[in-house]
């Protein structure tokens, strides 16, 4: 563990191990293609990726309540019952006695349950790290924590790619869904070892009521919250849009998909173990610029794929995934490290709740809308010299221009890595 932090803090990368092998499989890419198994359309797979983040929603009125349970307790409160919704959900496909249609009623109502008690739990993850770990630890911790994620990730769809093979059964589905809830429960485990810390300035604060238009409106953090807001949008959706774009060709099974999604957390792992000290040589803003360029260049090979000006092949959905994955790894970290930066001490739960909800109801929101939008778009088709403009390609094309303008955004930011040690909330507030 790196110097300074605090022992038994090393949990973290483990729960956040199984806790990503969990996730990858119930809320990604083996869950949406069951889902489109059993009839989803793109509006209700947009709905399905937007659970998660819209019910983070609940962080604002669950934050209040960190001062009373504490960080584990409250943190365990949520992830226990929700690591029992997902045997119920592996249940489903075994249920043949009910038609595709009732099984994705009831998928959708168990996620969405799911990710209610998800998303008032989380209020007490950001907080609970930062309390804990050092701000000299920060920049390689989260790197290290990226690499325990994604190889969480990685092997769940190596997993779940192995049992889906050919003509996926419903026990095939069901087993995957099994081994999702058992990586969970033996993430609580890791969960309790964990230790916990007691935040005194906001239990003495608890009682006063929050000055939500002073945090929203202090300066650095409305940039990285306006910078945030643009990224969400843009990559809110790829994750289910292109798997769905993938499936349209009759030579990418389940299989194979799940392999190529792979690749790119394997893009991930061979980015992160050099991600800390990059930070810590040139700093922020460069990297995130980086990740941005690398971020649009796969945006725009996706359209050109779209857009029939490239074949669909798997080396070069390859070569897209794993650059996608190794520029996300890049950016995450970089925004988790300037995220710690510019949230103040005093007051850092409700920063945490206002900064995860805005994002995430653009996360949400992003999904939905596009799911909606390709749905109405439908058979249209233009084609203009070599472009092809139908329903996906001009998805990939809006999201290569909204994410020029996130890029544009990063100039906007306040690289200030000595925040933490004293600030406080803005001026005026009573907290």
């Amino acid at each position: 563990m790196s110097e300074g932090c605090p022992k038994g803090s090393f949990n973290i990368h483990w729960f956040q191990l199984f806790n990503a092998l969990t996730i990858q499989i119930v809320l990604g890419a083996p869950l949406i293609l069951y889902a489109q198994s059993i009839g989803a359309s793109s509006t209700v797979l947009g709905v399905l990726a937007s659970f998660t983040p819209l019910t983070t929603v609940l962080q604002l009125p669950a934050s209040k309540l960190l001062p009373i349970y504490g960080y584990r307790r409250f943190v365990l409160m949520g992830w226990a019952p929700r690591t029992a919704l997902i045997f119920v959900i592996a249940l489903i496909p075994l249920l043949s006695f009910l038609d595709s249609t009732s099984k994705l009623v009831m998928m959708v109502a168990a996620l969405f349950v799911f990710n209610i008690l998800r998303g008032a739990a989380s209020a007490a993850w950001m907080p609970w790290i930062a309390a804990l770990i050092p701000e000299e630890a920060r920049s390689r911790f989260l790197a290290r924590d990226q690499v325990f994620m994604f190889w969480g990730s990685l092997l769940a769809l190596l997993a779940s790619a192995f049992f889906m093979r050919g003509e996926v059964a419903s026990w095939a589905y069901a087993f995957v869904f099994l081994l999702s809830g058992t990586a969970g429960s033996i993430g609580l485990l890791f969960i309790n070892k964990i230790p916990d810390v007691r935040a005194e300035d906001e239990i003495r604060h608890a009682a006063q009521s929050v000055p939500w238009r002073a945090i929203l409106f202090y300066p650095p953090f409305l940039s990285l919250l306006i910078f945030n807001v643009f990224f969400v949008v843009v990559v809110g959706s790829l994750g289910v849009f292109t798997i769905e774009f993938l499936h349209e060709f009759p030579s990418f099974d389940a299989e194979r998909i799940l392999y190529l999604t792979g690749v790119s957390f394997a893009g991930s792992l061979a980015v992160l173990p050099f991600t800390g000290r990059l930070l810590e040589r040139v700093g922020i803003k460069p990297v995130l610029c980086g990740a941005l360029i690398l971020i649009s260049t796969v945006i725009a090979g996706w359209c050109l794929i779209a857009s029939r000006v490239w074949e669909c092949t798997w080396s070069i959905v390859a070569v897209l995934n794993f650059c996608g994955g190794a520029a996300g790894a890049a950016f995450n970290v970089a925004n988790g490290r300037i995220a710690f930066a510019t949230m103040p001490r005093m007051g850092r739960n409700h920063f945490f709740a206002l900064f995860t909800v805005i994002t995430s109801l653009g996360l949400g929101a992003a999904p939905v809308v596009w799911g909606i939008s390709l749905d109405f778009i439908g058979t249209f088709e233009v084609v203009t010299g070599e472009f092809h403009w139908k329903r996906h390609s001009i998805y990939f094309a809006t999201l290569f221009l909204l994410n020029l303008l996130t890029i544009f955004q990063t100039r906007r930011l306040h690289e200030n890595p000595n925040n933490d040690a004293g600030a406080s909330l803005p001026a005026g507030s009573s907290e």
